[in-house]
């Protein structure tokens, strides 16, 4: 698991410029778009289970089992 605070994961995940604001982001998080972890009062974005669930062939693996 790693874990991004949600301005380095947008930073990551998206082109310049094009990165949706903090109050998105933290919308997402709280929806469960995107997977994270909120620690104390801090909201974190599991980068690895993000790039996992975004690729289907991992997912196919996975579920194979």
């Amino acid at each position: 698991m790693k874990l991004m605070t949600p301005r380095a994961w947008a930073e990551k995940t998206f082109v310049e410029g094009s990165a949706p604001p903090e109050t998105t982001l933290r919308r997402w998080m709280q929806e469960g778009i995107v997977p994270s972890k909120k620690i104390g009062g801090s909201w974190f974005i599991d980068d690895d289970a993000w790039s996992a669930e975004g690729d289907d062939l991992v997912q196919r693996v996975l579920q194979a089992g």
